[in-house]
């Protein structure tokens, strides 16, 4: 897939990123169709950091995604959030 990633403040690149991880139990794999850049992305790329959290390795931007789901873990409640930090 490709990934816009925050290497460091100020910098930005687009990649191919694989990512070939076993789902949990309560995971999903979502074939990602659009996803936004937020003011907590231009943040980052902009001062490396919001409060507390430093960016100090590469960074995948943007969180706001939307997308279809292609496989599931055992245990899946219908409601998908993809986490700010992961």
């Amino acid at each position: 897939m490709k990934a816009l990633v925050l290497q460091k403040k100020g910098e930005i690149s687009l990649q191919d990123v694989d990512i070939q991880e076993e789902l949990g139990p309560r995971d999903v794999r979502i074939a990602v169709g659009a996803v936004g850049i937020c003011g907590s992305d231009i943040h980052y790329y902009q001062h490396g950091k919001i409060g507390p959290f430093v960016v100090r390795e590469p960074m995948i931007l943007g969180h706001e995604a939307a997308g279809t789901v292609l496989e599931e873990g055992l245990v899946f409640l219908w409601r998908l959030v993809i986490p700010f930090t992961d």
